[in-house]
This record gives C-alpha cells, sequence and structure tokens, in this order.
C-alpha cells in the first residue's frame, strides 16, 4: 500500500518491468535511489512467458531522483537528456508500430515521439555514426519557461546540448505536483522486434541519462547497468508437473518454516537489497519498502476473509460487526486476511492462522520505489545434462491499493506485482503482471549442461511501488524433472524341471523429454534394502521413440535359468540422462516398481513318480487333467493347483490316492471354462504331509504356435518354452552369424506348454546365432547369442 503525495511529470515504474537498479547500503537510501535498463514482452503482457523471436519488447530505462539531490541548487537538474541504441538481435519497430515515449508506472504513455529528427524532442537515427547513439529523448518539464521546456535534439552526440530541459525535483506547477517521496522519477521506452534466434542473448547496456547540476555545469553522466535476456527456442514457461527428488530451495525447501507466533523468529537467509526486514504489529504495519514472514496477514491475526475492505468500511451504516471491521486489514482496510500457501495445491491456499496455533509463514513484500532481487540461492550438486523446474507461488495480495496522478485512492490493484525468474543472472522468465485471482504457481523448466553441477538461482522484484504491487511468496521449488516411468515388467514363466528361464523386459514411458536415454539393470538381494549390478552387468544407452505422447523404449536383461537360490531377489532399471548419472542416486531415477522371482523347487523324484500329466479342452470349453502315476507308497491325495499366469496358483480341486502295486490312472474336470491361457499344476501329498510338485501343463482354447522364451545367452544349454496348438514334432535349426547350420534336432512335443532343452553346445564359439523353430511348416526364428 502507497501513500505518497503526487506524481512529478507523472512518470513512475511501469508494470511488466525488470530493471536493473543501483544497489545502495542495506536499509539506507541514496541519494539516486534507481538508475537502468528494463523490459517489457509485448507478446506476453498477460501470461508472463520466455522472451522467442518475433516477440515485440519495450525496452525501458528508469531513473529515480529523492527529494534532498542536489538541494545546494534549488533541487533542478540541468539540460536533461537520454541516449539509447538498439540492442544487438533486436531491430527498431518504425513509423505507425511505434515511437519514442515517456511513461507513467502503469505504462501508460505520458508523451510520444515521432522517431523522425526535428519535429519533437525525441528522435532516431538507425546510423548514427561513429561515438554517436540511435536514440536520443530531451527531456524536461513541459510546463516550464523556456528554455526549460525541451525541444528538437541534434543527431546522438553526448556533449550536445541542444533542445535539452530543464526539471526541478518535488516541485512545479499545480500541474505537476511532487513526486513519490518528494523525488523526480524519469522513465523512457520505445519498442524492438526480436530478431536473434534461440540461444543468443540480448543486452540492455546503451542507455545513459546526462544532465547538469548547474546550468553552466559540467554534465553528469548515469550508465545503465548491463542486464542480459536469454532467447529462447520454445515457452518454457511450463512446468514438468513431476518434479522429484528433494527440493533443493533453501529457507526451509522454500517454505520459509512454520510457527505458532505471526512472525518468524528468524531472520531471512538472504537480504532483499533496498528493503529492511519488518516485524509485523498492529502499531506498525508493512510498509513501503519492507518485508516479512508472517502466517496471517491480519495486524490484528484476524481470521475473517470477508471482512470488509476499502471503501466498505462503513457500508451498510450501522453497527459493524468485530469481526468484520476494516481494522482488520493492513493500513485500515485493504491487505487480503490470508495464511500460507504450503501443504496446498490450489488459488486459495491456506486460511489465515488463528492467534497461539502453528501455522506456515510466507514472505511478504510491500514494493518500494527501488527493485531488487527477493530471492537468491547459490546450488550445487545439480546433475548434469538434466532439466529441473523453477518455480514458485505468489500472490497479489491488494484489491484496492490503486492510486491516481493526484495520490487519491481509486479502490483497484494498481500496479500488479512482476517477478523475474534469472540463472546465473541471465533472466530467463517474467510471471507477467499478477493480478488479484489468489496464489499463482509461475515457473519454468531449464536444463542444466554436460558437466554442469552448480548455479545461482533468483527472484526479483521487479514491478514498482505507487500504488499497488504488495504480494506475498512462498513454496519455491527446484526440483529435477525426472521421467514419468512406466514398468512393465514381462511376468516370467517360472517352471520346475531343470530351472526356470527367467525373461525380464521393461518399457521406460517418460512425458517430457527424450534425454533419459541412459539404462540400467539393478538387482536387490535383501527385498529392496540395496541394489547393486546384477549377474550379468546390463547398462547402455538408446534413441527413444514418441509414441502416443510418450517417449519410449525398451530393454530386455539377458534370458537366464532361475534356481532355487534365484528365489526373492528383485530386478528393476534405472535411467539418467548421461552414462555418469547413473552412479548418482540424485541423478538416476527409477519409479519404484521391480519384479521378484518365485522359484519353484521341484525335485527330481517326483517326476519319475508321475508317468504322464495331460490335459484337453471339452466341447463346452471345460477342461480335463488326466495323469498316470507308478509305484504309489504312502502317497494321500493329488490337489490341483491352477493359475492364468504360470506364477501365481490356487487350488482348484482334489483327488485321494488309490496306492495300488501298479500304475494308477486319474481323471480331474475343472469347473471353470477355459477362455484364455490356463496353467495347471498338481500338488503330491504323501501321508507325513509332505509335498512335491508336476511340471505345468498349458491349456487354451485358441493356441497357436510360440516361441514363449528363450535362455539369452546361452553357454552349453539351449532352453525354450514352446506353446503348440497340437502334438507334433518340433524341428530346431541353429545358424551361425554367415547362416552356416551348425545343429538340428527334432523333439516330440504334446499340445500345450512344453519346456525344451537342448543339450552338448558347450565347443561352440562365443557369439551370435540364429534359431530356428519349425512346426507344421511354421517357422519362428530368435537371436541369441553364446558366452563361454
Amino acid at each position: 500500500m502507497k501513500k505518497f503525495i503526487p506524481y512529478c511529470y507523472h512518470l513512475l515504474f511501469p508494470l511488466l518491468i525488470l530493471l536493473i537498479s543501483f544497489t545502495p547500503s542495506y536499509g539506507q537510501r541514496n541519494p539516486i535511489l534507481g538508475a537502468g535498463n528494463s523490459y517489457v514482452n509485448i507478446s506476453k503482457r498477460n501470461t508472463g512467458g520466455v522472451v522467442q523471436s518475433g516477440d515485440t519488447l519495450e525496452i525501458r530505462t528508469t531513473y529515480f531522483f529523492n527529494s534532498t539531490y542536489n538541494s545546494t541548487n534549488s533541487n533542478y537538474l540541468y539540460k536533461i537528456r537520454y541516449y539509447d541504441s538498439v540492442p544487438l538481435k533486436t531491430t527498431m519497430l518504425s513509423g505507425t508500430a511505434d515511437s519514442l515515449r515517456l511513461i507513467t508506472n502503469e505504462g501508460v504513455t505520458f508523451r510520444k515521439y515521432t522517431l523522425a529528427a526535428s519535429d519533437d524532442p525525441g528522435t532516431y537515427k538507425l546510423s548514427p555514426g561513429a561515438g554517436k547513439y540511435q536514440i536520443r529523448i530531451n527531456i524536461g518539464q513541459h510546463n516550464l519557461v523556456a528554455p526549460g521546456v525541451p525541444t528538437s535534439p541534434n543527431e546522438g552526440v553526448l556533449t550536445d546540448i541542444t533542445g535539452a530541459g530543464d526539471a526541478r525535483i518535488g516541485s512545479g506547477t499545480s500541474r505537476y505536483k511532487p513526486q513519490l517521496f518528494g523525488g523526480l522519477l524519469i522513465t523512457t521506452a520505445f519498442r524492438v522486434k526480436v530478431t536473434g534466434i534461440a540461444g543468443d542473448t540480448v543486452v540492455l547496456a546503451a542507455g545513459k541519462l546526462i544532465y547538469r547540476k548547474t546550468s553552466g555545469g559540467a554534465d553528469t553522466v548515469i550508465n545503465a547497468t548491463p542486464y542480459k535476456i536469454l532467447i529462447s527456442s520454445n515457452n518454457a514457461s511450463g512446468l514438468c508437473g513431476n518434479a522429484l527428488g528433494s527440493n533443493l530451495a533453501f529457507e526451509y525447501g522454500g517454505t520459509f518454516d512454520s510457527g505458532a507466533v505471526q512472525n518468524r523468529s528468524v531472520g531471512p537467509a538472504f537480504i532483499i537489497p533496498n528493503y529492511d526486514y519488518k516485524i509485523l504489529t498492529r502499531a506498525a504495519p508493512i510498509g513501503d519498502g519492507n518485508y516479512g514472514f508472517v502466517n496471517n496477514l491480519s495486524p490484528t491475526m484476524a481470521t475473517n476473509f470477508y471482512a470488509r475492505r476499502q471503501p466498505n468500511c462503513n457500508t451498510p451504516a450501522g453497527p459493524i460487526p468485530v469481526a468484520d471491521s476494516c481494522d482488520h486489514r493492513m493500513f485500515g482496510g485493504h491487505w487480503d486476511i490470508i495464511g500460507d500457501h504450503t501443504g496446498t495445491n490450489n488459488a486459495a491456499g491456506n486460511p489465515a492462522t488463528v492467534t497461539g496455533s502453528k501455522g506456515g509463514y510466507m514472505l511478504v513484500v510491500n514494493s518500494d520505489v527501488v527493485t531488487s532481487e527477493a530471492y537468491r540461492q547459490a546450488v550445487t550438486g545439480l546433475c548434469p545434462d538434466t532439466y529441473y523446474e523453477f518455480s514458485a507461488w505468489l500472490r497479489n495480495i491488494c484489491k484496492t491499493c490503486g492510486i491516481d496522478s493526484n495520490s487519491t485512492s481509486i479502490f483497484n490493484p494498481g500496479a500488479l506485482p512482476n517477478l523475474a525468474f534469472s540463472i546465473n543472472d541471465l533472466d530467463i522468465y517474467s510471471t507477467g503482471q499478477l493480478d488479484t485471482v489468489g496464489w499463482q504457481k509461475k515457473g519454468f523448466v531449464f536444463k542444466t549442461a554436460p558437466g554442469q553441477t552448480s548455479a545461482t538461482f533468483s527472484i526479483r522484484n521487479n514491478a514498482p511501488g505507487g500504488g499497488g504491487n504488495d504480494w506475498a511468496m512462498d513454496d519455491v521449488a527446484l526440483g529435477t524433472c525426472g521421467p514419468t516411468m512406466s514398468m512393465n515388467f514381462k511376468p516370467v514363466f517360472l517352471g520346475c524341471s531343470d530351472g526356470a528361464v527367467a525373461d525380464l523386459s521393461d518399457t521406460v514411458r517418460y512425458s517430457y523429454n527424450p534425454n533419459y536415454s541412459w539404462y540400467q539393470w539393478e538387482r536387490s538381494t535383501d527385498n529392496g534394502v540395496t541394489w547393486g549390478p546384477p549377474p550379468v552387468p546390463t547398462s547402455g544407452t538408446v534413441s527413444p521413440v514418441l509414441v502416443n505422447g510418450y517417449y519410449q523404449f525398451v530393454t530386455n536383461y539377458p534370458q537366464f535359468v532361475a534356481h532355487g537360490a534365484d528365489s526373492g531377489n528383485l530386478y528393476r532399471v534405472i535411467v539418467a540422462t548421461q552414462n555418469s548419472n547413473l552412479s548418482s542416486a540424485s541423478c538416476s531415477f527409477t519409479d519404484g516398481n521391480s519384479i521378484m522371482l518365485k522359484i519353484i523347487t521341484c525335485p527330481t523324484v517326483l517326476e519319475a513318480s508321475l508317468i504322464s500329466f495331460t490335459g484337453s479342452l471339452l466341447s463346452n470349453n471345460k477342461s480335463i487333467l488326466n495323469w498316470v502315476v507308478s509305484s504309489e507308497v504312502n502317497i494321500a491325495r493329488y490337489e490341483i493347483e491352477k493359475s492364468s499366469d504360470g506364477i501365481n496358483f490356487k487350488k482348484a480341486g482334489e483327488k485321494n490316492a488309490q496306492n495300488g502295486p501298479a500304475l494308477s490312472e486319474y481323471a480331474f474336470k475343472d469347473a471353470g471354462s477355459i477362455n484364455s491361457n490356463t496353467y495347471f499344476r498338481i500338488k503330491i501329498y504323501n501321508t507325513n504331509g509332505l509335498y512335491k510338485y508336476s511340471k505345468v501343463i498349458m491349456l487354451s482354447n485358441g493356441l497357436n504356435f510360440e516361441v514363449n522364451s528363450i535362455l539369452n545367452p546361452f553357454s552349453s544349454t539351449i532352453v525354450s518354452d514352446i506353446i503348440l496348438p497340437n502334438n507334433g514334432i518340433l524341428k530346431m535349426n541353429l545358424f551361425d552369424s554367415y547362416g552356416k547350420l551348425v545343429g538340428r534336432e527334432n523333439k516330440n512335443l504334446t499340445k500345450g506348454l512344453n519346456k525344451v532343452s537342448y543339450y552338448g553346445w558347450s565347443n561352440l564359439s562365443k557369439g551370435m546365432y540364429f534359431i530356428s523353430f519349425e512346426f507344421n511348416n511354421a517357422i519362428v526364428q530368435k537371436k541369441i547369442t553364446k558366452i563361454n
């Protein structure tokens, strides 16, 4: 909330402004309070965003002199003129598109001059010559008696005073009343189009204000401070939405802490230049040029969000309920009554904290004429070549702080807040003007360079004071934009003849960008407590492809035969943006999913007792199982187990044992229908309660010839799971990488799932081979690798 006397020259800071200012010592005011370059991205004035090629920028320079400046000479400034040149990577907008201007704090044109020479106090020349500037504006109070009134300038030579006018700080006729703090603020503006390409930098550095402290004295030159703006390839204002890992922001993880008292007892970890840290009390509000950390914006710790607000403090007339009084709002009826934002994810945020209760703190700023940083942090330990999100929740906290040129309240928001987000003092993103719509999340996504592990992040209050621009900030975040991964491990068939073929595959999907292309398989033998390399270390890089809006790639772990000792092992995949990041817990990512191997132990003695175990489908899609057992001794019963995936089995029925002296035959009809691949096994109990399993068979109402899995790589034995639609001969041929046949074998298999082993390959040279399976003229070919 700003309370000051009317403007001199009506030249205050504009709204959507990014300002570099001289920085006086902390807590003091300098005779020259502000001077520097600024810009407004006209193309993104309302939405905020980055600067892109083709955007229109309004280049501004702002200079402030307080009421005591040059007091020994009646506070006069003489022969005032402004010089500038169009920044590289931009071109001047000409003709009716724009002109040279002097503007108000809300960006409204106060004086407008053509680009042509000799017709008004402004001029622009494309090629002014060596040592000259393209732009010159003569400045002075138009109501002063000549020669104080500015007129047409000559070319942009710094020492030429032709047409330059005079101005008096804090004084003038009735039309030009004293300004903010009784000072003088001058803001110039011209518009350019961005012509550079993505990655270029626009540098604002040429602006100069020149004047004299006495009518015939020497020139005083104020140089603008260099200011850099990045041209981006796309609008980086979109947030990644899935920031992972720890929030690297300081100040209690960007939340500014919490407490049971209104004001945080600990001061800030950073200093806001030109601002004073304020403890809010009812007698001492957070005034111009102050900031604080509070959990309730009401100076009385009131909690009624709907309390009366200026100019309706006494409307309607009559008794006013205590909770509805304007006294509960800052400055007797203006600021919102709210709490912080932490723990919420919406525009409303938290309600104001009740006295004595614990509530989260937020940073609150009452903007001054001198703009400066509100947040700065140097961060180390960043991951190279990785995307991050830098964001914060912001809120315009005053709906009624606006004033007109006579300093009369007009009860609108007035100057709207605007903040800039920078990395290493290079401006990347501006929030745009923040209206009174509640909390808004603002920020952008950036990518670290290869090898980059540190950066300095800052947020600047770049909008002016002067009737408005009072704001709060909370939940500053700096987090990694990790992949949104979708682990879809293919289930493994874990049989029990001579080990189980483990076939692990993972499809990795993520929505943000394609640079998470390095992967690594890991194994845990202690239920996920620790992770390390699996028996066959497997890692690499791939080129993800875009599938239905997601970047995607598939990685396979080499097939292997798992035995009882492998049961309970967990496998997972981690990804990173480069190979070195895979070894860093903070720079590699997984979605937390993994697959556990479950191995069935099947002693060989069971196979010797079970002569056969088959199944078939009946006409009504029901199944019948048949098995033959020899030499039954002390066998109690046979439990039939059923599974839809070959891993997780449930009891489907049982048969009592016959314990005959010779062969015993059994049949079991399953009550359920077979609508997809269905697996069966038999659990054989003896009279002592011990049990053993049969092999697993599969039934289906639509079997096709399939090679379900194959051990890859192999050493001396090739193991594969084969599904046949009927009983018959499976032909296997093995070829080397040149197409030469190196081995063949035929096996008589049964309908359904068969685990097939081919032995005797230890003498083959290591390398790549092709294996071909043929059944009833259908051929399936696989590529496999031989290892020693």
